[in-house]
């Protein structure tokens, strides 16, 4: 849909307006109120599409949630509540996309509820049947599973590239105001050496087929200017590995924090303290020390975006670097834990974690995650 520039549809209109008065002709007059009442509809369409709220202070809802009566209570929460956002799954194992999310998320926006459509990408068993090419297959040509059961998409593929673009823009259309990206990876904890890796062809040269950032990286800038030349003004965000705040590897899945910072407007890693390792910042069991924990990962995040905005001035002075690293630090957005395991996650736990993402300084909010959609009511300011 093409956006007229105010002054043209003023010159337009007064053009018309005097041929209307020296002729007097109805006809003209009616061109008039039609160009008024499009304007009107498309400028509607543009300016209140998209919510601009922030800090977003987010639950996460399941598609199967989003369409039983339990979402009637995470609209409770978020009229009681500091909650004013709204992540909801609308792609895994296939696409979920109708009227009935189109008309979900029109009446969240009335209650000026942010809406994140989250979108799973490459682990997505949905197309087996029809498109068994773009899985990753044993040498033998079978099918390959991770130690989990689960399928997984050739990253470098382009076809599947096309078809997430595809879900991506459904997503778009259908009105929310923010579309977030989770495994945007190859797979984890799981060994890959029987896989054929030949399948690995990103840029056509033997040399780079193992170099799975570059994959991922071609993938994120290929996803986000298709989509950003298709809607300039829809929020990208993609989820990430906390360890990823603190490793300069990949992790062996293709993600690397400082690489992929520039594609998204929102960066969210998943900073699960129940994730992490025995010995982890020093404690045996990580879980019972959430604000250590998230605090620990952001300053190490924190970190790297200092490194990274003194290369981009040239400088090591601080007052030079300051301004590019707070531009860099407000799309810093955590995933905060709120489900028991490690712990029991109470209201005083999940606090902490608030604490720790304010006391690093973040500025534009974080989300909560429990795959239940059950939420800890008591952690949450009242309004």
């Amino acid at each position: 849909m093409k956006f007229y520039k105010f002054s043209e549809i003023v010159l337009l209109i007064l053009f018309l307006a005097g041929v209307a008065l020296v002729t007097n002709f109805d006809f003209f007059k009616k061109i008039i109120a039609s160009i008024l009442n499009i304007f009107d509809a498309e400028n509607a369409i543009k300016i209140n599409k998209h919510l601009a709220i922030n800090p977003q202070k987010g639950v996460y809802s399941t598609v199967w949630t989003a369409r039983s009566k339990y979402f009637n209570d995470l609209i409770r929460i978020a009229d009681e509540t500091e909650i004013n956002s709204m992540v909801i799954d609308v792609k895994d194992s296939g696409v979920y996309i109708d009227d009935y999310l189109k008309n979900l998320v029109e009446e969240l926006q009335k209650k000026n509820i942010y809406t994140i459509a989250r979108l799973v990408i490459f682990q997505d068993s949905s197309q087996i049947k029809y498109h068994p090419d773009w899985y990753f297959k044993k040498e033998g040509g079978a099918l390959w599973v991770d130690n989990r059961g689960w399928y997984w998409m050739d990253p470098s593929n382009r076809e599947v590239w096309e078809y997430n673009l595809s879900a991506a823009k459904k997503a778009i259309d259908t009105g929310f105001d923010e579309i977030n990206f989770d495994y945007i990876r190859f797979p984890a904890f799981a060994k890959i050496d029987d896989v054929d890796l030949s399948v690995l062809a990103s840029a056509g040269k033997p040399a780079q087929r193992y170099a799975k950032n570059k994959v991922i990286n071609d993938f994120a800038y290929f996803l986000t200017s298709e989509l950003k030349k298709y809607n300039p003004e829809i929020v990208l965000s993609i989820d990430l590995f906390a360890y990823n705040m603190f490793k300069t590897d990949d992790l062996g899945v293709g993600q690397k924090f400082i690489e992929l910072y520039d594609y998204f407007d929102y960066v969210s890693p998943m900073i699960y303290p129940s994730h992490y390792l025995p010995g982890n910042f020093g404690f045996e069991n990580p879980a019972e020390h959430p604000y250590e924990v998230i605090l620990g990962t952001l300053e190490k995040g924190r970190a790297q975006l200092w490194e990274k905005s003194a290369a981009e001035v040239g400088t090591t002075t601080p007052v030079i670097i300051n301004p590019v690293f707070e531009k860099h630090l407000k799309k810093l957005r955590p995933w905060l834990q709120d489900f028991n395991i490690g712990a029991i996650y109470n209201s005083d736990m999940i606090r902490k974690e608030k604490q720790a993402v304010y006391d690093a300084g973040l500025t534009s909010g974080w989300l909560l995650w429990n795959p239940r959609n059950v939420y800890t009511e008591e952690a949450l300011d009242k309004k």
